[in-house]
């Protein structure tokens, strides 16, 4: 079972080594809460049932002067624990991006790809800008999970994560895996309809913007999309997420569980679709 969308943004023994990191995460990601050691990420994974975490960059060099994570360090996270899958973020106003995209999969064993077009300021479709980035990425055979919808951050503009602007992606590029973080929300009817249209489209379960998990993930994967929807048309196309450390991840398995599917459904949103989209043989 896994974790799609992590962010080892307060792991003590990296905020040790580079102090810069607590005020990333507190002044660029927004996020203010006490640096943990990483045996608590652990454990947060072994109290939730979860197997394995996808760590989660974004570069954002151009527009916020920081790597909220650099590939090297979620490297080096991987090797300290074969419980988390490295994914990479490149800065898409960088000329070397493709380039540091081949070398953040091919030397340093990165196995994805995190853009956040509201941090890092572009339109998904920009096709000049952005688009020899997803050519490498499908050359590599590796998905990308893209921040949607709403950012905790003063300075990320909404309007770079709705998620219309990924359908010229997703059809210009049917061999890339795309997935749609937060459900999208506010725009979860936009996420699902790319979902369900598009082979290569996915969704990730990790949006809290009000209320409590149980409610929030209740309201927007019952009222603002049929349970029904989601147990029929929807079951390969959903990976667990929990935005971990804004959610804690126990909390969030809790939520989902508490829908009401079955476990069949369950066990593709929390293993066998993450399994196909990292590429693992499924048995």
């Amino acid at each position: 079972m896994i974790d799609f969308h992590t962010h080892p943004l307060l792991v003590r023994e990296m905020l040790e080594r580079e102090p810069d990191l607590a005020r990333i995460a507190r002044d660029v990601f927004y996020i203010r809460n006490n640096p943990q050691p990483l045996e608590t990420f652990l454990l947060e994974l072994d109290v939730s049932g979860l197997d394995r975490a996808v760590l989660l960059p974004i570069d954002a060099s151009t527009t916020r002067g920081c790597q909220i994570y650099s590939n090297e360090l979620i490297a080096e996270l991987c090797q300290m624990s074969d419980r988390f899958v490295g994914f990479a973020s490149v800065d898409p106003h960088q000329e070397t991006a493709v380039d540091d995209l081949e070398r953040a999969v091919k030397d340093l064993g990165l196995r994805g790809l995190k853009l956040s077009s509201p941090t890092q300021e572009f339109y998904p479709n920009d096709a000049e800008l952005v688009y020899p980035i997803y050519e490498k990425a499908q050359g590599l055979s590796i998905p990308i999970v893209f921040h949607a919808g709403l950012s905790w951050e003063p300075r990320a503009k909404a309007k770079y994560g709705q998620p219309i602007h990924l359908e010229d992606v997703a059809y210009d590029f049917p061999n890339l895996n795309i997935v749609i973080a937060h459900f999208g929300w506010p725009w979860v009817l936009e996420a699902v309809m790319l979902a369900l249209k598009y082979p290569n489209v996915y969704i990730d379960t990790s949006c809290l913007y009000f209320d409590n998990p149980k409610d929030f993930i209740a309201f927007v994967m019952t009222q603002q999309v049929p349970l029904s929807a989601i147990e029929k048309s929807l079951r390969h196309k959903i990976v667990f997420g929990s935005n971990y450390p804004r959610v804690e991840i126990k909390n969030m398995v809790k939520a989902v569980k508490s829908l009401g599917l079955s476990d069949g459904c369950l066990k593709l949103i929390f293993e066998g679709n993450a399994r196909k989209l990292l590429g693992e043989v499924i048995r």
